[in-house]
């Protein structure tokens, strides 16, 4: 349960304004703002600071796209005319560009709501225990990046993934919100089913590793 301070119930810290800006990340014609989305990111932020210093270079690779496609959002208010911008130049394919930092931010979103999943669901291994947030994680990433990590990108990962707090410890960095977690990950999944559409749809979804 989430901390309880009197009779309240308080939400995490870190988890309650990602909730609540996930509410309202669409305009009133139901498209993905690039200011509300991109402020939504940033709430993702600490969740990786919760992670431990391990996971700094990955906190810093999301910190990255971000700030690649705030560059763009005084032009487009919509996030998806962001990518569209290249495409109409040819430069949709371009390493340091917005189409790349959109790719990539959603892949690392979506290994987020992997491991918030993971940690929510109370999964437990083949002993009956249940499974430790390096697990998790480990999962998380398989089903979200590994596909799309070269030799060097899996093994820093892998590095890194020895590394977690324990489930408790995270859970609590978190104050013990579950209902929080859940909340984030109904938020962030279909807005990120969404963006996986559009970039497949745009031909943008490029399965090279890095």
């Amino acid at each position: 349960a989430p901390l309880v301070r009197g009779s309240a119930v308080a939400m995490s810290s870190v988890l309650a304004p990602l909730a609540a800006a996930l509410v309202s990340i669409d305009s009133e014609a139901g498209e993905i703002r690039t200011d509300k989305f991109l402020a939504a990111c940033r709430l993702v932020l600490p969740v990786f600071d919760k992670l431990g210093v391990a996971f700094s270079a990955a906190k810093s690779d999301v910190r990255g796209n971000i700030e690649r496609l705030e560059k763009r959002r005084a032009k487009h208010a919509l996030l998806f005319d962001v990518c569209k911008e290249e495409i109409a130049d040819d430069t949709q394919g371009n390493d340091v560009g917005c189409c790349k930092g959109l790719l990539w931010l959603k892949r690392f979103l979506e290994f987020v709501v992997a491991l918030l999943e993971g940690v929510v669901s109370c999964d437990v291994d083949e002993s009956g225990n249940s499974a430790s947030l390096k697990t998790i994680a480990q999962s998380a990433y398989e089903k979200t990046l590994a596909p799309y990590h070269g030799w060097l990108a899996s093994a820093a990962f892998a590095v890194v993934m020895q590394f977690p707090p324990t489930k408790h410890s995270f859970i609590r960095s978190l104050d013990n919100d579950h209902e929080g977690m859940k909340k984030v990950v109904r938020g962030l999944k279909p807005a990120l089913a969404r963006v996986h559409e559009f970039l497949c749809e745009n031909d943008l979804n490029d399965p090279a590793k890095v």
